[in-house]
């Protein structure tokens, strides 16, 4: 594993991860992972993957990124982020990977770069993605009130509090693997009491940003193979909104839509291997088709 660094265009430093042997030479996935995490989220699904190289990223904002709260978190800024990434590794073509808010910055970088992207997979995000725009006539009463019901706890508790809570809804997913994953994520106060590394000041100003990014225009503008994954928790029915989201991803002429009973949304940790299989099938996938479920 090789460290970069990421200089971005307006100034900014971030922290890359490339996962490749001397011998790799297929073209490589970009991993990106969700709202307050980090590059080694991605650590158990690597470790499963047959291809390489395989680069994670901290996006703007997280892990070791400098972006403070009063940088742009646009999806389109956050994209070129990742295509910038892609041009300082010297990279012709990339698969495109990301999970929950990682999926509408995959998602954007497809769209936006098609010389560039070979083929994207969308995990529990992008398509889903809350879309409350700031346009005239908008209500603004209604994007507060979502900002709100979205926003994190403060936490301010124990690590060993937090490692109990997330363990209880991985269940029997929860491993030493996951923990190691997740610990950059945490910042430990000399008391013990830990908050998440990005914070409730830039959590909020990418959720500022999301909440003003519309993904169907992008969907509709990919034209290579595009896998979309929707994580369905067992016993609970998609609401109709979702179902909505769904029954539109399949009319997409390049998708490959799936529906993963028992999935829990942050199922990277919950099935890396599953999640690693995924993306091996996208980059030994050479070819679109019409939209299927499963």
């Amino acid at each position: 594993m090789t460290e970069v660094v990421l200089r971005t265009s307006d100034g900014l430093v971030s922290a890359a991860s490339v996962h490749a042997t001397a011998a790799a030479t297929g073209v490589p996935v970009i991993l990106l992972h969700g709202l307050s995490q980090q590059r080694r989220f991605w650590d158990p699904v690597v470790s499963r993957m047959r291809h390489a190289p395989v680069v994670t990223l901290d996006q703007r904002g997280h892990g070791e990124s400098t972006a403070g709260p009063d940088a742009d978190y646009s999806i389109d800024r956050c994209a070129r982020d990742v295509i910038e990434l892609a041009e300082s590794l010297a990279y012709p073509g990339i698969h495109v990977v990301g999970h929950s808010w990682g999926g509408a910055v995959a998602l954007r970088v497809a769209a936006a770069a098609p010389g560039l992207v070979e083929s994207c997979c969308l995990i529990d995000g992008g398509l889903s993605t809350p879309s409350a725009p700031r346009s005239p006539g908008s209500d603004p009463a209604i994007r507060a009130a979502l900002l709100e019901r979205l926003r994190p706890p403060d936490l301010g508790i124990p690590i060993d509090d937090i490692w109990a809570i997330i363990a209880g809804g991985l269940g029997d997913a929860w491993s030493d693997e996951a923990q190691r994953a997740l610990v950059p994520t945490y910042s430990v106060e000399p008391d013990g009491t830990a908050r998440t590394v990005i914070g409730i000041d830039r959590h909020m100003a990418v959720l500022e940003g999301l909440l003003d990014y519309d993904p169907w225009p992008d969907a509709e503008a990919v034209r290579g193979p595009m896998w979309a994954v929707f994580c369905e928790p067992r016993g609970l029915q998609a609401d109709e909104s979702r179902l909505r989201v769904i029954e539109r991803a399949q009319r997409l002429p390049t998708a490959y839509v799936q529906r993963w009973n028992g999935a829990l949304h942050d199922v990277p940790l919950q099935w890396p291997a599953l999640v690693a299989g995924l993306v091996d099938s996208l980059v030994e996938s050479r070819s679109g088709g019409r939209a299927r479920s499963s």
